[in-house]
């Protein structure tokens, strides 16, 4: 039996090293214990509305869930839908339903991980070497944002791969679940993917509604509030905003920059939309990165710069085959070859 290649060799050993690693601080990390913390927020808010009580503040009789202002001084930060989302959840056994969407979380980001260790075997572990601390957290945590990280990943195949509606219709949800989304709208326009947008915002108008049925209006209301108080004085630590401000750069400065890496990210997508790929990637850097809350755990998203890379658009896939082809028999089609 032959001997494994070099590359063979590599790619294995890449992929060791990095998923080692990956584990080895996960075990560092669960030395705290098994507490989702996000899940338990998204529970909380569930319960809530199942009480009748406010969505964004607490009543009496509400789960405790902490606040550090100035950074957020409501009990959470997430758009009304994912409470909506949280009420069924909330009517199991306590703490049962922020497991079963933790277990949910979990699985996504394996599975994600996985598949594109799979596809591109190199390009995933090193990018997990970079971002293992930040999955870590993900893993940990139960955060939407292990859902958006695959979401993302699906958008880019289905939209390439012509199934624009489904790609569509889950850049609604993802919208609907955490605002900054709104990124991959920009880029199925730039992209001019009509039916993907006539079937997000057909989605989206079904969601609005439930959503307003499951929160009420009064909900929707004040979070336009949290949504200007977190992009303000409430923006976190590791925003950019929040760098800036740690090493000296005035908070008036500081809090445009997330804006300027938002809209900065959405007008290279543009100009670059004759590469669908590097169009992708800059939306989901302008999604990540220009949130005015970004946490360690939210920078786990930017895998999703990888799905190009594991997908290529199928016509362009195909060019590069045929000049590579081309170029291992000297520039000489196939069939003109000399048997």
């Amino acid at each position: 039996m032959a001997a494994p290649s070099p590359a063979r060799i590599l790619r294995v050993s890449l992929v060791a090293i990095a998923f080692g690693l990956l584990a080895l601080i996960l075990f560092v990390y669960f030395d705290r214990g098994f507490i989702p913390g996000d899940a338990i927020v998204y529970l909380a808010s569930g319960e809530r509305l199942n009480a009748g009580h406010l969505l964004y503040a607490l009543s009496p009789g509400d789960r405790i869930i902490a606040s550090k202002p100035p950074y957020w001084t409501v009990p959470t930060l997430s758009p009304p839908f994912m409470a909506v989302l949280f009420r069924p959840l909330a009517l199991l056994p306590p703490d049962f339903g922020a497991y079963v969407w933790w277990a949910a979380t979990i699985s996504s980001i394996a599975a994600t991980l996985v598949i594109l260790a799979r596809k591109i075997p190199v390009l995933t572990s090193l990018a997990v070497l970079v971002l293992c601390v930040p999955i870590a957290y993900e893993i940990g945590v139960g955060n939407v944002n292990a859902f958006i990280l695959a979401g993302s990943i699906v958008i880019w195949f289905t939209a390439t791969r012509g199934h624009g509606r489904v790609a569509g219709v889950l850049t609604a949800f993802l919208v609907m679940v955490k605002i900054w989304p709104l990124a991959l709208v920009w880029w199925l326009v730039v992209q001019r993917r009509t039916d993907a947008l006539r079937a997000g915002f057909a989605a989206g108008v079904i969601l609005a509604v439930i959503s307003v049925l499951g929160a009420g209006i009064a909900a929707h209301v004040t979070y336009l509030q949290v949504i200007r108080d977190t992009a303000s004085q409430g923006t976190s630590d590791l925003s950019i905003a929040g760098l800036a401000r740690s090493v000296g750069v005035p908070g008036t400065i500081a809090g445009l920059l997330g804006w300027l890496v938002f809209f900065g990210g959405l007008g290279i997508a543009w100009l670059l939309r004759s590469r669908p790929g590097v169009s992708f990637a800059c939306a989901i850097v302008a999604m990540v990165l220009g949130s005015s809350v970004v946490n360690i755990n939210s920078y786990a998203m930017l895998i999703a710069i990888l799905a190009p890379a594991a997908w290529p658009v199928p016509g362009r896939a195909a060019a590069v085959h045929d000049s590579q082809a081309s170029l291992s028999t000297g520039g000489q089609p196939e069939a003109s070859r000399a048997p």
